[in-house]
């Protein structure tokens, strides 16, 4: 079962420790040894999300390739789903069928069966997602075993069981309490796919809608749709956008998520623009008494492209696209910001198809908006920077790992890891920094100014971002996800 942790994968209590035994046919990296596997579940198709752990459970996104539910059949859609953090075991999930009735052309997205892209906001007994049918969805943490809260109650059509079946909701099942939907309330037109995750600060849920190009890759399907919304936590109540400050200035999309930072007691919203931009939004204090959705106000922005790559002899440099697949030009930031200290860390890049091209890595003072540093050596990059013991760690999409120092920028070192990386982040785990390619090999260094290599293997498939958590690394593939004990 897609949902159950792999049987082939025993785990003994002997004298108050635990061995394992990896099934033969493991996704375990050779990297490991065969006692560190705690446990071993496969998923689908594709999975993009980090896992989010809260309280002895993990909640993961993945696309409905193998589902397994009494009545809901696969649509090449997405499932949220609730497994234990100590054994994998399925606690329940929310089917969410790919929704494509009466979404037509200009529409573009829902189509690359990447299911569930958006990691969890979670506080209290909800999770707060941004679905991949153009909505934003607030879940029950407990799914239905708690009963059907409202004021959302139609889970049986959301989750596409058939006309007639005798069916009723069980505690496997997820429950929606309610649902935002972007599509007819703020008219947006996500492109690709709604790949982003929502801020929680204070009352407010904070979430990237996705805006972006029509089908062919001409326009803005709506400039007038906002990218950044702010809704009431507990209603799902707009709230906010960010006006029409992108409008027609979007090259392709938005696919950054929100982030929260506070310097000296003042917080920020940080959220890197689909035109290439990082702003700094003062956040939502209250609700407007009217109800009508407020302006979110700028405390700062700053242009991550260097002028030369918007301007060349007094004339627009083109962006790059999926048909020209140019290096030059300028990108947006698709990237998550990482904030460390009182600085963040944020790289533009462009979607994998439009190709390799020049980048920039940029570090900018959080209270100001002023740039620090900046490095042309990263190419573009989808990834999150990660910072350890004062030295920064990126990939870029032409597959090169780069170290350079998170103070002042200066670049140590940098290895060709021979394939191209857009679906993970480095991260740094004891020491040691792990790094994944599109070409199933996952690759280690040692955590430091000098480059050593450690040691490289193969993967079953793609592996994306890990996640640490209780001396354990989580590691998700696009197929499966697995539990590594690292001090066994």
């Amino acid at each position: 079962m897609h949902c159950r942790a792999t049987t082939a994968v025993i785990i003994l209590t002997i004298a108050g420790s635990i061995a394992s035994a990896a099934p033969a046919r493991s996704a375990l990296p050779e990297v490991f040894q065969p006692e560190q596997l705690l446990w071993e579940i496969e998923l689908g198709l594709h999975q993009y999300t980090v896992p989010q752990i809260d309280r002895g459970r993990m909640y993961l996104g993945i696309n409905d390739r193998n589902i397994e539910h009494p009545v809901v059949k696969r649509t090449d859609g997405g499932i949220l789903m609730c497994i234990e953090q100590a054994t994998g075991e399925m606690i329940w999930q929310l089917p969410i069928p790919r929704f494509m009735d009466g979404v037509k052309p200009p529409y573009h997205f829902n189509k690359w069966r990447c299911g569930v892209c958006s990691r969890p906001a979670i506080e209290g007994d909800r999770l707060y997602i941004v679905g991949p049918r153009g909505d934003i969805l607030c879940v029950d943490r407990n799914g239905q075993a708690n009963g059907n809260d409202g004021p959302f109650v139609d889970e049986i059509a959301y989750m596409g069981v058939p006309r007639g079946a005798d069916y009723q909701l069980s505690d496997s099942d997820g429950d929606i309490i309610w649902q935002y939907n972007l599509l007819t309330e703020v008219k947006v037109f996500p492109h690709d796919v709604c790949g982003t995750s929502p801020l929680l600060l204070g009352d407010f849920l904070y979430a990237c809608t996705g805006n972006g190009q029509d089908d062919v890759h001409r326009f803005i399907a709506n400039p007038d749709a906002p990218s950044l919304v702010v809704l009431d936590k507990r209603t799902g109540r707009l709230v906010a956008t960010e006006g029409d400050l992108f409008g027609t200035r979007l090259f392709h999309g938005n696919w950054s998520s929100p982030t929260a930072a506070t310097v000296n007691g003042r917080t920020l919203i940080l959220f890197g623009g689909g035109d290439g931009i990082l702003y700094a939004f003062e956040p939502i204090r209250q609700a407007s008494p009217d109800g009508k959705p407020q302006t979110l106000e700028i405390a700062w922005q700053h242009d991550c492209n260097p002028p030369e790559y918007r301007m060349r002899d007094g004339k627009p440099v083109p962006y790059s696209g999926w048909r020209t697949k140019s290096p030059d030009g300028p990108s947006e930031i698709i990237a998550d910001p990482l904030i460390h200290k009182d600085r963040v860390y944020i790289a533009i890049g462009q979607s994998p198809v439009h190709g390799r091209g020049q980048g920039q890595l940029v570090c900018v003072d959080i209270a100001t908006g002023r740039e620090i540093w900046s490095s042309r050596k990263v190419d573009r990059s989808l990834a999150t920077a990660a910072v350890h013991e004062g030295l920064l760690y990126i990939p870029d999409l032409t597959g090169r790992l780069h170290c350079l120092d998170a103070e002042t920028g200066e670049h140590h070192w940098q290895h060709d890891l021979g394939a191209d990386i857009w679906g993970a982040s480095a991260i740094v785990v004891d020491g040691k920094v792990y790094a994944s390619t599109e070409r199933k090999e996952l690759w280690v260094f040692q955590a430091g100014r000098d480059k050593k290599f450690l040691s490289r293997c193969r993967v079953r498939s793609v592996a994306i971002t890990p996640k640490i958590h209780d001396d354990t690394l989580y590691l998700p593939t696009q197929r499966r996800l697995l539990a590594i004990k690292l001090n066994p």
